[in-house]
């Protein structure tokens, strides 16, 4: 039996089906990472798990026990908001031990609790503040002090980086990282950000529209999409889908082929041939976007890890190994080649 099992949960509002009959098992210790477009239903799945939302139909099964009707603050769970939800008036000190006094916990043991999670988090100069005098990634430890002091059974994160600038957001993915190690605890996280999920998750849940389009882990998700949704959603810059029509010798059934911007090269010995649009020079990569014509609505992204003399309308020709080629049919699901 799984740790946290979701079965065939369901939610309406209204009229609208916005989660439809997820099956999903997550193990001890996992870092699970929820990841999809805007209203995917990740954040909504979250606080169904939370207890924040309805379960209209399926259960919720945590640790062998059936939660789908136990109300949040039984749940054993700890949730970290986009918000970060902190107290104004309160110090640092405690807005962490708030859920402890709460529950009428010893005040020796409160202080332990925030202690160690102040050294953990790198609080402990900033107990006696209050959240205004804080910086953003500051206040975002904070919020995930609160959350460690209860010692829950799961973590779960909502979008916890997306307010923080770029910086903040790469040096708190580490710290969260981190933690994750030292606690070893099972956690939730929802993003839409690519990157947090390729990078902090044992397994990644890719959502659409209510649904699982597929759960695996990041290189897994990266190497082998289920279908064209994922595999142009997991990957910056996405795939390059190409018209099978423009290609020879493909598959029986194959509508579109998939191929990832640094698996494509400039070529002479070239397959197609396109006019270069866009030349984005990173320092540590270049990307060249070409143009297919009239023949491809999107151009073709190369990835090359060298510099290029190339400008602004050279016609260039491109190649690529057939054997890291993703064949779609016309519905976008892959073909599993014999």
């Amino acid at each position: 039996m799984s740790f946290l099992e979701l079965q065939k949960v369901e939610k309406y509002y209204g009229e609208h089906h916005a989660i439809k009959g997820i099956d999903l098992n997550i193990e001890p210790g996992e870092f699970i990472v929820f990841v999809g477009p805007s209203g995917c239903g990740k954040s909504t799945l979250l606080r169904m798990i939370a207890g924040l939302e309805v379960i209209n139909k399926g259960k919720l099964i945590l640790d062998g026990v059936d939660i789908t009707e136990t109300p949040s603050s039984k749940r054993d769970l700890a949730m970290v908001f986009q918000s970060y939800a902190l107290y104004p008036h309160m110090t640092v000190e405690d807005n962490m031990s708030f859920a402890l006094r709460l529950a009428k916990v010893d005040q020796g043991k409160i202080d332990k609790l925030v202690k160690e999670a102040a050294e953990k988090l790198d609080l402990t100069q900033y107990l006696k503040r209050k959240p205004g005098a804080l910086s953003g990634g500051q206040r975002q430890r904070v919020a995930i002090g609160r959350a460690i002091v209860r010692h829950p059974k799961i973590f779960l994160f909502d979008e916890p980086l997306s307010n923080l600038d770029a910086a903040l957001r790469g040096q708190t993915r580490v710290e969260i990282a981190q933690l994750h190690r030292d606690l070893g605890a099972t956690t939730i996280y929802v993003t839409h950000d690519q990157v947090e999920a390729m990078t902090l998750a044992d397994r990644v849940v890719v959502l659409r529209d209510g649904i699982i389009e597929q759960v695996g882990t990041p290189l897994e998700l990266y190497d082998k999409p289920a279908n064209r949704f994922v595999a142009q959603f997991i990957g910056m810059p996405q795939m390059n889908i190409i018209p099978s029509s423009l290609l020879q010798n493909v598959p029986a059934g194959s509508s579109f082929a998939g191929i990832r911007p640094e698996h494509l090269s400039i070529s002479d010995d070239s397959r197609l041939t396109g006019k270069v649009v866009l030349v984005e020079s990173l320092g540590n990569e270049t990307l060249v976007h070409l143009s297919l014509g009239d023949q491809s609505a999107e151009p073709l992204i190369i990835r090359s890890y060298q510099r290029t003399t190339l400008k602004l309308g050279d016609t260039v020709g491109v190649n690529w190994s057939d054997d890291i080629v993703h064949y779609f049919d016309n519905d976008g699901k892959v073909l599993h080649l014999a």
